[in-house]
């Protein structure tokens, strides 16, 4: 009687214990899976991209998102990519609210307190100031400010472009307007950028182009904006392998540093040097001096200032 109740009592316990097994694993298995989960979300990184001046062609915003979700296939790190102007980031900055990327237009202020300080910023794309004719044989040897209207851009410095040209007191107008000035023969000159070539492209319109080379600041810069060192070390490798897809940028109509992209008309205007050029974040009081000089006609103090 002793044998029989110590062998049930046996198969009792190991019953017990695969039973154990069969309910417990599946739940420690889903704990760990719900910790990794969590681990996985906490390596996103919020990405603003702010547009301070016209592309070519596409969105910078979804070229970005693009680039982000090779990115995060390969290292499991996620990036949200978010389009602001510099007005709402500047006020989202200093309401507290600070992303762990931020890809700006050179010469945007209000940054110096967020960009990570040792590896400040790099231009991962950038344009071209020209200028532009509908006669497809323009030797540009008439140009004047009377001839010649101004696209005005969106936050870039146009006002630089033209004054260091010898253009100021143009006439300006709005990109579209700007544009469809020139095609209907009110001006015979338009000074602009790529996004004009590419609008004329666009409509199959002949026409000619001459780059402005005195001046530069269509510069799309990338900074690390983190403070949290996991977020960093990601985000610093998101912007490596962002500019090792260079030849990527002629998806957008833009230019990289060091290789030819284009056959056409626009490869007059890749890699290029500048007499003057703005490169770099600044400060509010710089953005200013640059204004005055602008408004004032002053070209040695530009000239000064962007040394």
């Amino acid at each position: 009687m002793l044998k029989i109740k110590s062998s049930l009592l046996k198969r009792i316990a190991s019953f017990t214990a695969v039973i154990a097994i069969l309910i417990f694993v599946p739940i420690m298995f889903a704990i760990r899976q719900g910790n990794a989960k969590t681990e996985q979300t906490d390596l996103i990184l919020n990405v603003w991209q702010i547009d301070s001046f016209e592309g070519g062609r596409g969105s910078r915003t979804a070229h970005l998102q693009k680039i982000a979700t090779e990115f995060s296939e390969s290292t499991g790190c996620y990036l949200m990519v978010t389009s602001l102007s510099s007005a709402s980031a500047r006020l989202n900055l200093e309401k507290g609210n600070v992303p762990d990327i931020l890809s700006y237009g050179a010469g945007m202020y209000g940054l110096e307190k967020y960009i990570n300080g040792k590896s400040p910023y790099k231009t991962w794309c950038y344009g071209s100031y020209c200028l532009l004719s509908i006669n497809a044989e323009d030797d540009f040897s008439g140009v004047s400010s009377e001839n010649t209207v101004i696209n005005s851009g969106t936050d870039n410095l146009y006002g630089a472009a033209a004054l260091l040209s010898g253009l100021s007191g143009s006439a300006v107008d709005m990109p579209t307007g700007a544009y469809v000035k020139l095609i209907n023969g009110d001006y015979k000159y338009l000074l602009g950028t790529q996004r004009d070539a590419f609008r004329l492209k666009t409509r199959g319109i002949a026409f000619s182009l001459k780059p402005i080379t005195v001046f530069n600041d269509l510069y799309q810069n990338i900074s690390v904006t983190a403070r949290e060192q996991h977020k960093i070390s990601y985000a610093e490798k998101f912007i490596d392998y962002l500019i090792s897809k260079k030849s990527d940028n002629v998806k957008l109509g833009l230019f990289a540093d060091g290789i030819k992209l284009y056959d056409d008309e626009l490869s007059a205007l890749e890699n290029l040097q500048y007499d003057y050029k703005l490169s770099t974040p600044i400060s509010e009081s710089m953005k200013n001096e640059i204004n005055k000089a602008i408004k004032n006609n002053d070209v040695n103090r530009l000239k000064n200032i962007l040394k």
